[in-house]
């Protein structure tokens, strides 16, 4: 713009003459709409004049740590949970597993929620003489998961 002075005066000039107009027009009333209309013009104004370069988004700062770059919690944070649902997975696939690795460990944990509760029969029988033979099934597990969650409470 060449002559931002001239530019400032006639915009004051016909900002005026919208004022006048809506105030002649329909009084009070007119005013106030002449002035939001004014206002709304003067916006698109300023608007134009930015030549093409846009608003930068304002991001606050933060003090923590971005979540979306590293998960809040990592399955490496918890070995023991890691290494139990391990002996979860592997007891259904081998009674081996289920025999020397989850049984004892849900029975230490039966033993400690005991609370005079009898323990599940699942976990007191001796160990089955085939260490080779299929793992416990699914239902088993969630039985005796159950019993132990209803012990804890």
């Amino acid at each position: 713009m060449r002559h931002p002075r001239l530019a400032l005066a006639a915009a004051v000039v016909v900002i005026a003459a919208v004022l006048a107009a809506g105030y002649l027009t329909a009084g009070t009333t007119g005013l106030v709409d002449a002035a939001a209309v004014a206002a709304l013009g003067v916006l698109l104004v300023a608007r134009g004049t930015l030549r093409g370069e846009k608003p930068r988004p304002v991001r606050p700062k933060r003090s923590w740590p971005d979540l979306r770059r590293r998960p809040a919690v990592r399955a490496a944070d918890f070995p023991a949970y890691r290494r139990i649902f391990s002996d979860l997975e592997w007891a259904q696939m081998s009674r081996r597993h289920y025999e020397h690795a989850l049984r004892p460990m849900l029975a230490r944990l039966a033993a400690t929620l005991d609370h005079g509760r009898p323990v599940p029969a699942e976990l007191t029988r001796p160990p089955s003489p085939d260490a080779d033979g299929p793992g416990v099934d699914p239902a088993t597990l969630e039985r005796i998961v159950a019993i132990l969650e209803n012990r804890s409470r």
